[in-house]
């Protein structure tokens, strides 16, 4: 397959991601707040409320019909949504649940379920009321019953949801994130003095803006890296070692992203209530960190022990692998970072601010909105939001970092809308501070580099330092 084929099948596969995410969160949103009641031979169906905002708690609800009318519904007209489940009744037979009617003098998990007869992928997404419904307590029920989560009666649209936002908090949430690039310059700045390149805190602080500034249009959260390892392997004839810190320095930040992560998840263990179902995810969470941080631990050990790198094929598949001189040269950067232990350590440590910041960031705003989430569980919602959207497969992550935001938050009562709302004042407080990049762009002439720039990297030069251009940028 050609470069241009696979560049193109690579472009349709990122924003196919990105489209499918972005129509699905829409297809699950409004713009104003909803109900859900009974329509049609009892299927649920939501309507939107006349009010902007309505009490969760209200007796009375009104909602506006299709022709522009409205009317007045009682709260026992009402239905709750629930996950998608399948049951089984004494009689043998088996149903799907849609809804619960609400009973307001009745614990919730004693509301009856609204139900129907077993339906195909098809019939569940794209021929949905087809059929009737019935009702069925949840004594009737053989087996383990569906998990009655806190899902609100008021589904919130974004529009009373910035209605409600609080404006100081969530100014707090924007002013509070530009210490992430001075700690982040910083640690960079630190480990290319280690591997000998001589760039001063200014030249990369600069660059890592310039990298920030990129990072708005490109795949994932990361995209912005390939500029920054370009123009800081024009700063120095070591250019396989400058490439090499940027990859270094991302993976330290996405290693302290995992630790952070893990920690507060297994907090969470200790701290949250046994009945809630976020104390399960962190239980979840705290492995796959741990799964995360060992697995790496152990690449190291490999590849560091020249027995076990033998013996483990490691030797073997680096010989094999394409532009071997370059490869040699990422190599010798290893070995001399094997020099330096407490120095990544002291990466790692440092980074936790960094990622701290990001999630008392997004706190801050989930808390303006009203997101119905325990402070702490922000700490383990977050750093794994942010390490999806670091993954490069669609521009800024859009819809990956909603699938997780919306996996991670429905068990403690969030909807569709509001888990958007807190992936996108993560994206827009980030994209804001990003774009203060085109400064520095603009002011250094930098420019989005070519295919012959990104070639001119990827060949070695350490052995040919005339091959190196000089950047007439100013810091």
């Amino acid at each position: 397959m050609s470069k241009t084929a696979k560049s193109w099948l690579k472009n349709i596969l990122r924003w196919g991601i990105a489209v499918f995410g972005i129509w699905y969160v829409l297809s699950n949103m409004s713009w104003s707040d909803r109900v859900l009641v009974r329509g049609p031979n009892g299927w649920p169906v939501a309507e939107k409320l006349a009010a902007l905002t309505t009490d969760e708690n209200a007796s009375e609800f009104t909602v506006v019909q299709p022709d522009g009318s409205t009317r007045t519904l009682h709260r026992d007209d009402l239905l709750s949504k629930v996950d998608a489940a399948r049951v089984q009744v004494d009689s043998g037979q088996k149903y799907d649940v849609l809804a619960q009617q609400v009973q307001p003098k009745v614990d919730r998990a004693r509301w009856p379920y609204i139900a129907c007869a077993p339906r195909n992928l098809w019939e569940r997404y794209w021929n949905r009321q087809n059929g009737q419904t019935v009702e069925i307590r949840p004594a009737d029920i053989v087996g383990e019953r569906p998990s009655s989560l806190p899902y609100p009666l008021v589904d919130p649209g974004i529009r009373s949801m910035l209605h409600r936002a609080s404006t100081g908090l969530l100014l707090a949430a924007i002013f509070v994130f530009p210490i992430v690039f001075f700690i982040v310059a910083y640690r960079w700045h630190e480990l290319l003095k280690a591997l000998e390149i001589r760039v001063s805190w200014s030249r990369t602080f600069v660059l890592n803006m310039v990298g920030s500034f990129y990072n708005t249009f490109m795949p994932g959260s990361t995209g912005g890296d390939v500029f920054k390892a370009i123009y800081a392997a024009r700063q120095t004839p070591h250019r396989t070692r400058a490439v090499m810190s940027v990859i270094v320095d991302r993976v330290i930040g996405l290693l302290a992203l995992v630790l952070l992560g893990g920690i507060m998840a297994t907090v969470g263990l200790f701290t949250i209530d046994p009945t809630d179902p976020a104390r399960r995810k962190c239980a979840q969470i705290a492995v796959g960190s741990l799964a995360i941080i060992l697995g790496t631990a152990g690449g190291l050990l490999v590849f560091y022990t020249p027995i076990l790198r033998r013996y483990s094929g490691l030797d073997w598949l680096i010989r094999r692998l394409p532009m071997q001189q370059q490869v040699n040269h990422a190599i010798e950067t290893m070995e001399i970072l094997k020099r330096h232990p407490i120095l990544l350590v002291w990466m790692i440590l440092v980074t936790l601010p960094v990622h701290s910041t990001v999630v008392v960031s997004a706190m801050l705003a989930g808390m303006a909105f009203g997101l119905p989430l325990h402070p702490l569980y922000y700490w383990v919602v977050v750093p794994v939001v942010v390490l999806a959207g670091s993954i490069p497969i669609s521009p800024q992550g859009a819809g990956v970092m909603e699938f997780f935001a919306i996996l991670l938050t429905k068990r403690q009562g969030c909807t569709v809308s509001q888990a958007f709302a807190l992936t996108m004042s993560i994206r827009i407080v980030q994209i804001l501070w990003n774009l203060t990049g085109g400064f520095f762009v603009i002011r250094g002439g930098f420019h989005a580099p070519t295919d012959a720039e990104k070639h001119e990297v990827e060949s070695d030069s350490e052995d040919n330092p005339t091959a190196m251009r000089s950047v007439s940028v100013s810091s």
